[in-house]
């Protein structure tokens, strides 16, 4: 009986532990791990959406390879044929109402019919008008709550896992990506309590956005945006509504739109090339929560330390319970601490005074760099 209760004494002991610990150290050995989470734009049938995620992880094995991935690419479905079924019927009845001696009439007739192939200056402007006034008469609210409210569940779930996120919108989709991202960094609290605000751990990739802005100018270095001067899509979104410019120059010969995610963005060497530079240089610049609870050690100096092989940052919890954040350490010298038989004197001789460091505010939660001497560790006996 004295056996079975000391037993159970040790399990409880052990669960109450777990409780504090498990979360936390679990949390924090996920940081250098990468997910895609991918909406697609507007037109895109379920299965194209499947062949989007299907090229997004052949995208991040060719590019972003040395990027240990956490899942294969997942997102959710933009489902959004309800929008262009209302443009197209506010179009018919605004194209029924015309007089036939319009000069509208006569454009779009020729066009529909097939008896023109090029337009004049004066006729685009014609036919950017109609479009313009059949996309503004259309109700858009009934297309974002859905959609948007089931992207929000499943982007939650993948933040759970405390890996790094990738956010990739194509065309339409960026509009949903945007709002993504600002509110994960606006709510977003990972289990071990703190906040994306603090450390981001997101990043936003747009191709091909519609958009005339980029999300929260606080955070421009983890959002990036492609846009080829020949996709004739977002020229005509750009002549509308005002759209971000082209910013890259390079020929598809599998899709003469010059749009389509796979065709013109994934499958194009150069422009897969670019698009994974601009990824990577945000991914470099995450901000990692602190990471000393990935290992509890047994040192006169520390009781515990963690380390980014992405961002090279080392965080070491000292016996007094002070945190300090080491920046650009190399990773022969994060596995020569991590194996050195006194690891207070690793660090003295080998880490203090070489790196830049800040002190962690960990009590608060947030991310607060403080001012402070640096600190010598113990050395064990």
């Amino acid at each position: 009986m004295k056996i079975y209760i000391l037993i159970m004494a040790l399990i409880f002991s052990y669960s109450a532990f777990a409780n504090l610990q498990t979360l936390d150290r679990h949390c924090s050995k996920q940081v250098d791990y990468i997910r895609f989470f991918h909406v697609n734009g507007m037109l895109t049938s379920y299965d194209e959406f499947e062949s989007n995620l299907a090229w997004i992880d052949n995208f991040h094995a060719v590019w972003l390879g040395k990027y240990y991935r956490g899942a294969k690419a997942d997102g959710n479905y933009n489902n959004n044929e309800v929008i262009y079924e209302q443009i197209y019927e506010v179009a018919q009845q605004k194209y029924s109402d015309l007089s036939i001696f319009s000069p509208k009439y006569r454009i779009i007739t020729a066009i529909l019919n097939g008896t023109v192939s090029v337009l004049n200056k004066k006729d685009l402007m014609i036919l950017q008008e109609v479009i313009l006034e059949s996309v503004i008469d259309a109700n858009y609210s009934i297309i974002n709550e859905t959609d948007y409210n089931n992207a929000y569940q499943k982007l939650n779930f993948h933040m759970n896992s405390c890996n790094r996120i990738i956010l990739l919108g194509h065309s339409q989709g960026n509009f949903y990506t945007n709002v993504l991202f600002e509110e994960i960094i606006d709510n977003y609290i990972y289990s071990d309590g703190y906040s994306t605000a603090d450390y981001p751990m997101i990043s936003l990739s747009a191709i091909a956005p519609p958009t005339s802005s980029l999300p929260k100018d606080e955070y421009k270095a983890l959002v990036s945006y492609l846009t080829l001067d020949d996709d004739s899509v977002i020229d005509i979104v750009r002549i509308l509504f005002g759209s971000l410019p082209p910013n890259f120059s390079a020929k598809s010969y599998f899709d003469d739109s010059h749009h389509g995610l796979i065709d013109s963005y994934l499958r194009s060497n150069p422009v897969a090339s670019k698009i994974s530079e601009k990824i990577e240089f945000s991914i470099q610049n995450q901000t990692p929560f602190p990471l000393f609870e990935q290992h509890p050690v047994k040192s006169d100096a520390f009781s515990h330390i963690g380390y980014s092989t992405i961002n090279k940052v080392l965080d070491l919890k000292f016996e007094s319970g002070s945190v300090y954040r080491y920046y650009n350490i190399p990773i022969l010298v994060w596995d020569e601490l991590y194996y050195s038989t006194s690891m207070g004197k690793f660090f003295n001789d080998n880490i203090r005074g070489q790196y830049p460091f800040d002190k962690l505010d960990i009590e608060s939660m947030t991310y607060l760099k403080m001012t402070s001497l640096e600190p010598v560790a113990k050395v064990e006996k």
